[in-house]
Formats: C-alpha cells, sequence, structure tokens
C-alpha cells in the first residue's frame, strides 16, 4: 500500500500545484487588464495636462491678440483727429491771412494787394 499512497500524495500534489498554476494565470490576466488600464490612465492624464497647458498658452495668445488689435484700432482713433487738428489750423491760418494788410511803404508808392490776390499767392504757397 505504500506505493498507492505514495501515488496517491503525488496525485494531490499534482492538483494543488495544478491549481496553484491556475489560481497564478488567473491572477496575471487580472494584474494585466489592472495595468492597461492604469497605462492608459496615466497616458489619458498626461494628455489632459498637455491639452491644459496648450489651452492656457492659446488663451495668453487671444489675449495679446485682443490687445494688440485694440491697440491697432486706438491709434485709427488718435490719428483720425489728428488729421482734423491741421485742417482746423490750416482753416484757421486761411481766416488770419484773409485778416492780414498789407502795408507798403509810402516812399515807393507800391500798389496794396487786394484780397483776392493774397488768397491765391496763399494758396500757390500751400500747394508747393
Amino acid at each position: 500500500m505504500t506505493l498507492s499512497l505514495e501515488v496517491e500524495d503525488l496525485q494531490k500534489k499534482k492538483s494543488e500545484l495544478e491549481d496553484e498554476l491556475q489560481s497564478l494565470t488567473d491572477k496575471e490576466k487580472a494584474l494585466k487588464e489592472d495595468v492597461k488600464t492604469l497605462e492608459v490612465n496615466v497616458a489619458i492624464q498626461n494628455l489632459e495636462e498637455k491639452t491644459r497647458a496648450k489651452r492656457e498658452a492659446v488663451e495668453k495668445l487671444e489675449s495679446r491678440k485682443n490687445d494688440l488689435e485694440k491697440e491697432l484700432k486706438e491709434p485709427e482713433i488718435s490719428k483720425t483727429t489728428d488729421e482734423q487738428e491741421p485742417e482746423v489750423t490750416e482753416k484757421a491760418e486761411e481766416q488770419e491771412a484773409d485778416v492780414m494788410v498789407t502795408v507798403a511803404p509810402v516812399e515807393s508808392q507800391e500798389p496794396v494787394q487786394s484780397k483776392e490776390q493774397h488768397k491765391q499767392e496763399t494758396k500757390k504757397r500751400r500747394f508747393f
């Protein structure tokens, strides 16, 4: 009977090892799935961080762009007011030129210019 007992012990040991092998195989599968899930989660987290950083960079650029566009519009408004100011000063100069009186010395007896002649001369000067 010792032979049969030995065989039984060996069979028990064999079945225990097979069970352990099966259990380890199942555990390995579960761990592989967990690892895959964790890798995907890590990849997602990295992408979220990159996306967040990229979004912040884009928002900063959009803000900078808007600021620069505002700066471009402001000088245009200033230019239009600056352009209008010379016209006002030119008109004032014209009015002053109209009011100016030319005095000729009595000794040389030069003729006094008329207002129309004076206007024509000032217009010629502005053209050139």
